[in-house]
């Protein structure tokens, strides 16, 4: 595999960029591919540029990083939803097969709900919610028709520095401006920054194991908690924030997205971070691109 380069898809997100970063400083030979902004332009909803894409390079490695991530827009267009989320994963799938490719799908924590804090192993009962949920889900089933493929549940946080804000970069604001803000302490999540997440998605790339793994953070804590945390490690107080229940959006959204990482840990032999190595991460992150 290591001679062999490696084809990250969605390469303009934050995670994509995260991986192209992290792949490049271990040495590898890196190709990000996305709609505009990257190495190579490819959209994966165009099955024979998908096909012709792979067949030229012949990676080694297969890390499918894109989705539609706005729970809204996937509500709204099902159809599109599935052409992005889930049914170019089929053919990532079987074209890994064919090449020989090693596949890391990244997938989701939207799968639970009502258990507040609960860490959720790999084979825990899912609830699906809304329509994200549900072509995420598939697209799992879809990545493992391939016995050397990795599908990795997660909730990753970062710095998308352009284009949609992200959660911690709404959180930045809210802390750095004292703004207002409705903050959930009824939604529980696991979430991992994205320099971890990058790593840990490599070093598992360069284990045997395949199936379905936990990454995330070891704690589980809500969303108000996260923001809290974050701002302490900011040295800023919220002042005009509140808490107030995820019950508030539109569309339904699972509330217990705490991820059990036993099974990763096993297989890495290392911890994974922390709350406090999370809001860390960003907090140095942010100062660094802010400076």
């Amino acid at each position: 595999m290591t001679e062999r380069p490696v084809l990250i898809l969605g390469a303009s997100g934050m995670a994509g960029r995260a991986l192209i970063a992290t792949g490049r400083q271990r040495g590898y030979s890196v190709v990000g591919a996305s709609r505009t902004g990257s190495d190579m332009e490819l959209d994966v909803q165009d099955t024979g540029r998908l096909q012709a894409a792979i067949g030229d390079l012949k990676p080694g490695l297969i890390i499918n990083t894109v989705a539609e991530v706005l729970v809204g827009r996937c509500e709204e267009d099902p159809g599109r939803a599935w052409q992005i989320n889930a049914r170019p994963v089929s053919f990532l799938a079987e074209l890994s097969r064919k090449y020989g490719s090693r596949l890391v799908h990244v997938s989701t924590d939207h799968y639970f709900s009502g258990d507040k804090d609960k860490k959720h192993k790999e084979d825990a009962e899912v609830v699906l919610l809304n329509e994200y949920a549900r072509t995420k889900f598939a697209a799992e089933a879809l990545a493992l028709t391939w016995s050397n493929s990795v599908v990795v549940r997660t909730n990753i946080v970062g710095l998308r520095t352009g284009g949609h804000e992200s959660f911690a970069e709404w959180c930045l604001d809210v802390i750095r401006n004292d703004r207002e803000a409705t903050l959930f302490d009824d939604q529980f999540v696991s979430c991992i920054d994205i320099w971890n997440f990058a790593e840990t998605v490599f070093d598992l790339s360069e284990t045997t194991f395949t199936g379905l793994v936990n990454v995330a953070s070891r704690d589980v804590f809500s969303k108000a908690e996260f923001a809290f945390a974050l701002a302490k490690a900011e040295g800023k107080s919220l002042t005009k924030a509140k808490v107030g229940s995820v019950s508030i959006q539109t569309t339904s959204r699972p509330d217990s997205l705490g991820l059990d990482v036993d099974l990763v840990e096993s297989i890495l032999q290392r911890k994974m971070p922390s709350l406090q190595d999370v809001v860390t991460a960003i907090h140095v992150h942010a100062k660094t691109t802010t400076n």
